[in-house]
């Protein structure tokens, strides 16, 4: 129901040829959100349970924010929607060979849209890191689903007994996906190079498809989760620190953005792989907070490029004098960023930090460096933009109330579903 009012606002101002997709939206959510039960088996090839419906909602949600933040929606609607309804399926697929091709198949729009419809002059070298990057890593999956399960059905996986050897191979594809420290290098390359309709949808949505393969997976893999949890969780601690140095000395606000974006998932992948009670629902806390966050930062980058024409945060300063309605909304996300409270994101990190420390007490000093070290990236970042004094003379006037209501609706969810975490999983 928070989506209502926003996206009814939404269809006033949108041209009438993309008021049957609102529609469309609209009818989804509310469907998927009567049918909201656990474990629910609608045919042989659908599932869904609370994790996967919520994870269903939030891309109908990105979706619509979507539409109302591009500056040129016809362009890249018709890959928009192919993307959206191929991650549809596979969050809703109970059947693993088709969970495997729509996986894949997710690429494709994707790699179409960085290809085709961006500008920048780098962008077939970053599409194509995407796909070698996400497809080596995905053949030992479809070889070893082919191999080793007998039944392809998600309710069984759920019940299942018994440990399959070669985890590693399984999880392969959904840690370059996420991705994982070390794997990452495809996924800045994507941000800075695609639209911004691509940068919001791949930070918001397609990140976290490695995360639900992780969560889905772990009943059979439970015996290579224990034996590689030190190995996965080192590395991601490190790369956490890593990313967040880089994000510290980054002046491209895209690259930033995305080098945020690998931090915080090294933090997700250590949560899933400490394994404790409660790290699914703090893995689903962190993606569906960094998902709405990071998406609305590429939504303010956009706008900000779209006034001065440049990304370098050398050549921002004094926002806060032209501009105190951006002003707020960076402050804000920005604070989102490092988790403060009153939000999801806070309470997600929580849950994250007990669970590691739970796992092995030696990872205090790599979580507290790298939390402070995000920290301080987002106070850098919120100071550079804002404050001292610009040479520089704006193109545009920020007075589009379309804007303000997309940042809005990124903002709610992060707020209200605060003292209601138990909707998330």
């Amino acid at each position: 129901m928070a989506l209502l009012i926003p996206t009814l606002m939404l269809i006033k101002q949108q041209p009438m040829k993309n008021n049957t997709i609102v529609s469309i939206m609209l009818i989804s959510i509310f469907t998927m959100q009567m049918f909201k039960l656990p474990n629910l088996t609608l045919n042989s090839w659908m599932y869904m349970d609370p994790i996967s419906m919520t994870l269903n909602l939030l891309t109908i949600m990105i979706f619509i924010m979507i539409m109302m933040a591009s500056f040129n929606f016809t362009k890249t609607s018709k890959l928009l929607t192919m993307i959206t309804s191929i991650i549809l399926m596979v969050f809703m697929s109970n059947d693993i060979l088709m969970f495997y091709i729509t996986f894949e198949l997710a690429l494709i729009p994707t790699f179409l849209l960085i290809t085709l419809k961006s500008n920048q002059p780098e962008r077939l070298q970053a599409s194509l890191y995407l796909l070698i990057y996400t497809i080596t890593a995905s053949l030992p999956l479809l070889l070893m689903i082919i191999i080793n399960l007998k039944n392809f059905n998600m309710v069984y996986i759920l019940t299942i007994n018994s440990q399959y050897p070669l985890g590693t191979l399984f999880m392969m594809a959904f840690l370059v996906k996420m991705p994982m420290f070390l794997f990452h290098i495809w996924l800045p390359k994507a941000h800075v190079e695609a639209p911004m309709e691509g940068s919001m949808i791949l930070a918001a949505i397609l990140l976290k498809m490695g995360g639900y393969g992780l969560i889905r997976f772990l009943p059979f893999l439970m015996k290579t989760f224990n034996m590689m949890s030190p190995w996965i969780i080192s590395i991601s601690l490190v790369g956490a620190m890593c990313t967040s140095l880089t994000c510290i000395y980054q002046k491209d606000l895209k690259a930033l953005i995305a080098y945020s974006s690998v931090s915080h998932m090294a933090l997700a992948i250590c949560s899933i792989f400490s394994m404790k009670s409660n790290s699914n629902t703090a893995t689903m806390m962190l993606m569906i907070s960094h998902g709405l966050t990071s998406s609305a930062l590429f939504f303010l980058v956009t706008i900000m490029y779209k006034l001065h024409h440049t990304r370098n945060t050398m050549s921002y300063k004094g926002m806060i004098n032209s501009f105190p309605n951006m002003t707020f909304w960076w402050f804000l996300f920005t604070a989102m960023n490092i988790a403060a409270p009153p939000s999801i994101n806070f309470f997600s990190e929580i849950y994250i930090l007990s669970n590691t420390l739970n796992w092995n007490m030696s990872t205090t000093i790599p979580l507290t460096c790298a939390i402070f070290l995000t920290a301080t990236f987002s106070y850098l970042l919120y100071s550079m933009l804002n404050h001292s004094h610009t040479s520089l003379k704006s193109i545009f006037e920020t007075s589009n109330s379309k804007q303000f209501l997309n940042l809005f609706m990124h903002m709610s969810p992060l707020l209200l579903l605060m003292p209601k975490t138990e909707l998330m999983f």
